[in-house]
């Protein structure tokens, strides 16, 4: 029977990090963390960080209650209400919609704080936009969730960043014990071997030859590049998508840097950086939870697409399997992504009829929503 054991800020020092490629990388940011998520995230908000320990594989957690404000890493209000309803149903540029969109979203939203949605603990969160799983067993996932259930009795246990293509196992075994599998979601994957030999990324390759800009790795970055840097991620992320996605910090770009969190990939022109990502690599797959260009410059900069190229050199050299994460669907998709549907693996078979009756409704409304999200490559 794996053993599984659960360590907090307090009793982390007990706590025998594993000699692995994932063990030092959550030693590395965890045990930074864990003492003050807002140091470096900080719009983190009534949430506690925790690590399960299953034999030798770590997965932090997060116990979180409600806050208006929190990112939607670690709130499912934030998630399914603030951003992925009050603020998206904006993007209709439909003005009527959109008001009687809002009229039927107000009482929702204030049914699902009475019904506590954001009790609700996150399994394997890195408090990223995209969490990757490790190898683990079946035998493993099963003594975790038991774990779990116990120590938790009255929160929603969500594993997050579920699908089918890189963590079968886990989607498969979540759903055998019980687990309702609801939207996040879609997301898309690009192989870069694949993606290099489609038409568009050729003729992205032929348009750009001629931009004169330098790739600038982390190490060498000063922290007032790093400054620059979490200026353009907020550009891209913050002020045009939602300030509920993660709100990094300039600790959070050092720690990045300096403990290797994030493998950090910058354009650089006339000493100013115009472009920046950063990767980390975890069970043979990549993702880049942060990105961001100078948005004031105009598309033909082509600053988004010469990211995309180097993460998909970064991918083949490093024979991996790039996450590209969500949005931006029909520009992944000509250059060879393929969409997929990531979900939000739930329990809450233990709580009380209160608590399981918001996660029963989204996953009614998952059904509909998937084919339109499918459909309309988001």
């Amino acid at each position: 029977m794996p053993k599984v054991e659960f360590f907090t800020p307090e009793t982390l020092h007990a706590l025998s990090w594993p000699a692995t490629p994932d063990g030092e990388y959550a030693r590395n940011y965890l045990s930074a963390l864990m003492q003050n998520p807002q140091r470096y995230i900080q719009n983190v908000f009534n949430t506690q960080v925790i690590v399960a320990k299953v034999d030798e594989i770590l997965f932090p957690i997060t116990v979180t209650d409600f806050h208006p404000e929190n990112t939607y890493t670690v709130s499912p209000y934030s998630h399914y209400v603030s951003y992925g309803g009050f603020e998206e149903v904006k993007r209709l540029n439909h003005p009527l919609a959109e008001k009687m969109i809002q009229g039927l979203l107000r009482p929702l939203a204030g049914y699902l704080r009475w019904a506590e949605l954001d009790k609700v603990i996150f399994v394997n969160n890195y408090l990223l936009s995209t969490n990757l799983y490790p190898s683990v067993s079946s035998e493993q996932l099963s003594a975790l969730s038991a774990a779990l259930i116990e120590r938790f009795p009255d929160r929603a246990i969500v594993f997050r960043s579920v699908d089918q293509v890189k963590n079968p196992q886990v989607y498969q075994t979540l759903e055998a014990h019980g687990y309702d599998l609801v939207l996040s979601r879609q997301v898309w994957y690009m192989q870069p071997t694949e993606a290099l030999k489609t038409r568009q990324i050729k003729e992205d390759f032929r348009e750009l030859r001629n931009h004169s800009y330098e790739v600038v790795e982390g190490p060498e970055l000063s922290d007032d590049d790093l400054q620059r840097a979490l200026y353009l991620y907020n550009l891209l992320y913050l002020e045009k998508y939602s300030y509920y996605n993660p709100q990094f910090t300039l600790e959070f770009m050092k720690l990045a840097r300096d403990k290797q969190i994030l493998h950090i990939r910058a354009l650089k022109r006339d000493g100013q950086i115009y472009a920046v990502m950063g990767f980390f690599v975890r069970n043979g797959v990549m993702t880049q939870p942060l990105f961001g260009y100078d948005t004031a410059l105009p598309q033909s900069a082509g600053l988004y697409r010469q990211l995309t190229l180097l993460t998909l050199k970064e991918g083949l050299q490093r024979n991996l399997l790039v996450h590209a994460s969500g949005g931006v669907g029909k520009f992944k998709k000509v250059r060879g992504g393929r969409s997929v549907t990531e979900y939000n693996a739930v329990f809450s078979r233990h709580l009380s009829l209160k608590k399981q009756t918001p996660w029963k409704l989204i996953k009614a409304i998952s059904k509909y929503a998937i084919p339109y999200f499918q459909k309309m490559d988001f």
